[in-house]
């Protein structure tokens, strides 16, 4: 009797969609449940800015930040932290700090018909530049500026 009692309760649980007591494995999510996928921020990347202009490419070997007027900064890539929903790419140079910041949105440089999917935000030796950024790859299937 009292096991049929207990094959009763284990069945009983187990409709309900629930583990029997003991099992590891974890029920999965309903079907209606929303599926959740942060930003990608993997590959290669292109930021630019304008007034001032500006651009940084972020590549597997490094990233470069190019100014009209100042020296090409060229650093390693330590890879992406994730903050948030936000990706930060930290690299030192020397004795200069490059951080580049990119934030999940629509973006406009609003000199050209191209769209981006990120914000940008460049820290340089106390300076903030701010502009858009995508996957090099997106932006390849855009028209030319």
């Amino acid at each position: 009797m009292r096991t049929a009692v207990l094959i009763a309760a284990a069945l009983l649980i187990t409709a309900c969609g629930q583990a029997p007591m003991g099992s590891t494995e974890e029920a999965p999510p309903p079907a209606d449940a929303p599926i959740t996928v942060g930003p990608d921020y993997s590959g290669d990347f292109d930021a630019v800015g304008t007034e001032p202009f500006w651009n940084v490419k972020v590549r597997a070997a490094g990233m470069t930040l190019a100014r009209p007027d100042h020296p090409d900064v060229v650093t390693g890539n330590s890879g992406v932290r994730i903050d948030g929903e936000q990706g930060v790419f930290d690299t030192t140079a020397g004795e200069t700090r490059l951080v580049l910041r990119l934030t999940p949105g629509e973006c406009s440089d609003g000199m050209s018909d191209r769209r981006y999917g990120y914000l940008a935000e460049v820290w340089i030796d106390g300076e903030t530049l701010k502009g858009c950024a995508s996957k090099t790859q997106d932006l390849a299937a855009q028209p030319k500026p």
